[in-house]
C-alpha cells in the first residue's frame, strides 16, 4: 500500500507578519507619492503669500494627523483586513460599503495605480528613448505588472520592496531639507517673476489649493487595510500611524520650506517641476536629476502600496459574501490575497490600456470619492462608541469627540472644495457610486448564495 499523500489546503485566514517598521513604511509609503515634488506649486499659484503656503500644509497635516488619530481607534478595534471597508459595513450597512469597495476598484485605486505608473513612465522618458520598447505605455504596464507580481508572491516581499522605496525617498527628501539649511545664507534671494495671471480672491484660492493639499496628505488608511496582518494590532497600529504622520508632517513642511527659500512664492507657482528646479539652483544639472530620480523612487512607492494594501478590501468583501467568492481565496504558498491582487492589477492595467488619455480627469475625481469615504469611515467612531459601548478599545481616539469631528468636518470641507474646483470629476465619481448601487442590488443575493462556507 502506498503511504496517503499530505493534501495541503489553502489557508483561510492571512498571516500577521508586519512589524512596527513595516506599518509605519505603509503609512509613510501611502501618503507621499509622486505629489510632494509638484502639488506645492499648484498651491502657490492660489494663494497669495509664502506665510499662506505654509498654513495651508500646517492644515492639512492636521487633518491628517486627526485622521489618524481616529482611525487607530478603529484599526485597534478592529484589526481586520479590509480596513475602511469594514468600518463602514458594520457602522453604515453593506449598500455603502460595497459602494466604497466598488469604487477603489473601479475608480480611484486602479485609476491612481494605473495613471501613476504612466507618470514614472513619463520620467524614465527623460532618460531613456522608449519607442524601442513600446514607448511610456509599455514601460507602465510592465510596472503594474511586476509591482503585481511582487504583492502575489508574499506580504513580506511586498513589504520589502515598499521599506526600501520608502526609505529611499525620504533620504532624498531629507537631502534636499539638509541642503537648503547647510546652504541657507549662499543661496540667493529669489529671482523676481512677473506673471499675467490674477490670482483668485482669498477664499476661492484656498479652497482650490486645499484640494492638493489633502491629495497629498491622504493615504495612511492603507495601514487599516492590512490590519489582519500586523503584529499585536492593539499596539502597532496606533503608533505607527502616529509616528508616520508625524514623519510626513516634518518632511512636508520642511520640503515647502526650502522651496519657498529657493524659488520663493512666485518662483514657486511659475515652476513646472519644483523639487528639480529648487535643486537645480541649489547645486546645479546634477541636483536635478537626482531629484527627479527620487521622484521615481517616490511615485514608484505609491504603486506598490496600492497594490499591497488595497486588495485586501475586495478579500474583505468576499469573505462577507459582498463580492465574488473566488477574491476571497489565499494563495496556499505565498499566503496572500493572489485573486484579489492579480484583479486589481490588470485591471489597473485594462485602464491604462483603455483610458490613457482620460486617466488624469479620473484622478482630478479622487479627492471627491476618497474623502467622502475618509470621512464616512470617521463617522462610524461615533456609531461604535453608541451601539458597541463595552467592545475593548486599546486605543482611544485622543479628543474624543472633538479630534474626530474636526475630520469628518473637513472630509465635508474636501468634497465640496473638489465640487468647486473640478465638479466634472466630481460627478463621475458621483456617477460610479450610483453604478455601485445598482450592481449591489442586482448581484448581492447570487453573491451571498455562492459564498464558501468561512472556517476560522
Amino acid at each position: 500500500m502506498t503511504a496517503p499523500q499530505r493534501v495541503h489546503s489553502a489557508p483561510r485566514t492571512l498571516h500577521r507578519e508586519l512589524g512596527l517598521l513595516s506599518a509605519t513604511m505603509i503609512v509613510v509609503g501611502g501618503i507621499i507619492g509622486g505629489g510632494i515634488f509638484f502639488t506645492p506649486a499648484q498651491v502657490a499659484r492660489t494663494l497669495p503669500t509664502g506665510g499662506w503656503v505654509l498654513a495651508i500644509w500646517v492644515i492639512g497635516g492636521f487633518i491628517a494627523l486627526a485622521g489618524a488619530l481616529t482611525f487607530a481607534e478603529l484599526g485597534a478595534m478592529l484589526p481586520d483586513a479590509g480596513g475602511p471597508f469594514v468600518y463602514i459595513r458594520r457602522a453604515f450597512g453593506e449598500r455603502a460599503a460595497f459602494v466604497y469597495g466598488w469604487m477603489i476598484l473601479t475608480t480611484i485605486a486602479s485609476g491612481a495605480a494605473a495613471a501613476v505608473a504612466l507618470a514614472f513612465a513619463n520620467y524614465v522618458a527623460r532618460f531613456f528613448d522608449l519607442a524601442p520598447v513600446g514607448g511610456t505605455t509599455a514601460v507602465a504596464v510592465a510596472v503594474l505588472l511586476i509591482l503585481t507580481a511582487t504583492n502575489y508572491r508574499g506580504l513580506r516581499l511586498g513589504a520589502a520592496v515598499q521599506n526600501t522605496l520608502v526609505m529611499s525617498k525620504l533620504v532624498a527628501l531629507g537631502a534636499l531639507i539638509l541642503g537648503v539649511v547647510v546652504l541657507w545664507n549662499r543661496i540667493p534671494a529669489p529671482l523676481p517673476i512677473v506673471s499675467a495671471e490674477k490670482l483668485p480672491p482669498l477664499m476661492t484660492g484656498l479652497a482650490a489649493a486645499f484640494v492638493p493639499v489633502l491629495f497629498s496628505v491622504g493615504g495612511w488608511e492603507n495601514l487599516n487595510m492590512v490590519a489582519g496582518e500586523v503584529r499585536d494590532p492593539a499596539k502597532l497600529i496606533p503608533r505607527a500611524l502616529a509616528l508616520g504622520i508625524v514623519i510626513i508632517m516634518v518632511c512636508y513642511l520642511g520640503v515647502n520650506v526650502a522651496y519657498l527659500h529657493v524659488l520663493g512664492r512666485d518662483g514657486m507657482a511659475a515652476s513646472s517641476s519644483v523639487a528639480a528646479d529648487t535643486a537645480i539652483r541649489m547645486v546645479g544639472s546634477l541636483g536635478g536629476t537626482l531629484i527627479t530620480i527620487a521622484a521615481m523612487v517616490s511615485i514608484l512607492g505609491l504603486v506598490n502600496v496600492v497594490l499591497l494594501a488595497t486588495p485586501r478590501i475586495f478579500y474583505a468583501m468576499s469573505r462577507e459574501g459582498l463580492f465574488y467568492p473566488v477574491a476571497a481565496r489565499i494563495h496556499p504558498r505565498f499566503g496572500t490575497p493572489h485573486v484579489s491582487i492579480a484583479m486589481l492589477g490588470l485591471w489597473s492595467v485594462a485602464l491604462l490600456l483603455l483610458a490613457q488619455s482620460r486617466l488624469d480627469w479620473l484622478l482630478n475625481g479622487e479627492v471627491f470619492a476618497d474623502w467622502v469615504f475618509f470621512g464616512l469611515s470617521a463617522a462610524s467612531v461615533f456609531v461604535f462608541r453608541r451601539t458597541m459601548p463595552s467592545e475593548p478599545r486599546p486605543y482611544r481616539a485622543w479628543g474624543y469627540p472633538l479630534v474626530p469631528l474636526f475630520f469628518v468636518a473637513a472630509s465635508l470641507i474636501a468634497v465640496l472644495s473638489a465640487l468647486v474646483s473640478a465638479p466634472i470629476p466630481s460627478a463621475f465619481g458621483a456617477f460610479s457610486a450610483l453604478v455601485g448601487v445598482i450592481v449591489y442590488a442586482l448581484f448581492s443575493k447570487r453573491w451571498k448564495a455562492a459564498a464558501e462556507p468561512k472556517q476560522d
